[in-house]
């Protein structure tokens, strides 16, 4: 892997936070290598010389930030497998909030079928809340980590990809999902656990009842 300059790894960083910021702009097919050469203060050449092609380009400028935002997410400590899944589910959900325009940009490409490298940062930080539960030994015995995994996935996928997450005083997308997801979780969990899927689910249950009248 060739070693950058201090300038030249600035130059990158520029570039590849111009390429997110045209994303949300212009939407991930509307960017083009000559505006963002333009805006980074770049030749084109340059663009093509150190990524290649324009694809290539804006995989890892979405990438890098995924990591790097998932990264934050799944450092931060928090004691109970459990409130570790409800607060990823928060901090995903916010994130998306505050960035909606790039969120609802990467859309296609987030549910398309190359978007294995960022299911996988994502997969990998839900993984590790549910084996937080396990190691808790908060899971029935007979359940299966993996999938129980995946379901969980694909329970959060709608918080990337919603037109709509909710604004003051109405149900928050997140809180949907917690619900959905407690639900599940009770029949499958024991001690702390149980304990706080139940009272999610309660709480929620009168928040929704009363957003519904």
């Amino acid at each position: 892997m060739k070693v950058l300059t201090e300038r030249q790894y600035r130059r990158r960083e520029k570039i590849l936070a111009t390429a997110r910021d045209l994303i949300a702009k212009h939407g991930y097919v509307g960017v083009t290598m000559r505006e963002l050469a333009e805006k980074s203060n770049v030749t084109p050449k340059t663009l093509y010389h150190q990524f290649g092609n324009k694809e290539k380009l804006l995989r890892i400028a979405v990438e890098e930030r995924f990591r790097h935002t998932y990264q934050a997410i799944g450092d931060h400590e928090v004691k109970k497998g459990i409130d570790k899944l409800f607060f990823i589910i928060e901090a995903v959900a916010e994130s998306t909030r505050k960035n909606f325009s790039y969120a609802k940009a990467l859309a296609p490409v987030l549910s398309s079928r190359k978007s294995d490298p960022f299911a996988s940062i994502r997969m990998e930080t839900y993984r590790a809340a549910i084996k937080q539960i396990e190691a808790e030994g908060d899971f029935v015995d007979w359940v299966d980590v993996d999938v129980i995994s995946r379901v969980v996935y694909r329970h959060v996928s709608p918080l990337y990809v919603s037109g709509h997450m909710g604004g003051p005083g109405e149900v928050k997308l997140e809180d949907f999902t917690k619900y959905d997801m407690s639900l599940m979780l009770s029949s499958i969990t024991q001690g702390y656990t149980h304990k706080k899927v139940t009272k999610t689910v309660r709480t929620l249950q009168k928040a929704l009842a009363k957003h519904e009248q």
